[in-house]
């Protein structure tokens, strides 16, 4: 069987780390023979050092818009420059602080502190350009929004572009990919059809929604409505999750 996970709020809770257990639980599911897919809004740059023992596993970044296999990066979707453009009006008419990667490099501005900001590229893998050196942009997100500024982005995003846009519960963020990307998709580029699947947020719902069997990690209670429609519902707490891995072997 495929086994796909989620990484922040579904295998680390921290930001930072995935525990040893959930390591221990995974190279055990990989060992009785299955396949282990890891999906994640970072791009393939910042997945890496959460799963430093995983590399040569399939990942799938940027929330579907970048995969890497046998260690080989290769995007799926780049903005259509067009709507970059409008990207880019947004952050200027806004003032808003954001994180553009292109396909290795990114551009960012933070000007508040952020939990987002430990997730940048934190093992200096990649160089930090200028807005307008990013010709080929993966994935936008704009940080540090309240609820309303979040609200009016996406709706401005929605009307004036075909760009696949997504608030995360609790974060202040829109994460931005071209038109129609997302986990599941990707997985369906991967011909990957039967498949145990792992999320925690609004990022996974599709992924899920085309599982054999879902698992929601409960990391966002305001979201539990979302987890109601899963198979199994987790506590996000390491032992907890690690057990459950271990319960498909």
């Amino acid at each position: 069987m495929k086994y796909i996970f989620d990484v922040d709020g579904t295998l680390s809770f921290d930001g930072e780390t995935i525990a040893p257990v959930i390591n221990s639980a995974i190279d055990d599911l990989i060992a009785a023979g299955n396949e282990v897919i890891f999906a994640s809004a970072r791009p393939i740059r910042d997945l890496l050092p959460m799963i430093p023992t995983f590399t040569n596993q399939k990942l799938i970044g940027a929330n579907g818009a970048m995969i890497s296999i046998d260690q080989k990066v290769r995007v799926i979707s780049k903005i259509d420059l067009e709507y970059y453009d409008f990207l880019k009006e947004l952050i200027n008419e806004f003032q808003l602080d954001y994180i553009v990667d292109g396909s290795w490099n990114y551009s960012s501005r933070i000007t508040q502190e952020s939990f987002i900001e430990k997730m940048i590229d934190p093992k200096n893998l990649a160089k930090q350009v200028a807005l307008e050196e990013i010709v080929e942009p993966i994935k936008t997100i704009f940080v540090n929004l309240d609820d309303s500024l979040q609200g009016k982005l996406m709706t401005l995003i929605k009307e004036k572009t075909t760009l696949n846009a997504i608030g995360l519960a609790g974060e202040g963020t829109v994460d931005i990919t071209s038109q129609n990307i997302n986990k599941a998709y990707t997985l369906e580029y991967l011909q990957v059809d039967k498949f145990v699947a792992f999320g925690n947020d609004r990022n996974d719902l599709e992924m899920l929604s085309e599982a054999q069997q879902s698992i929601w990690i409960n990391s966002k209670p305001s979201l539990l409505n979302f987890g109601k429609k899963a198979d199994v519902i987790c506590e996000a707490n390491s032992e907890k999750v690690a057990q459950l891995i271990k319960s498909f072997i």
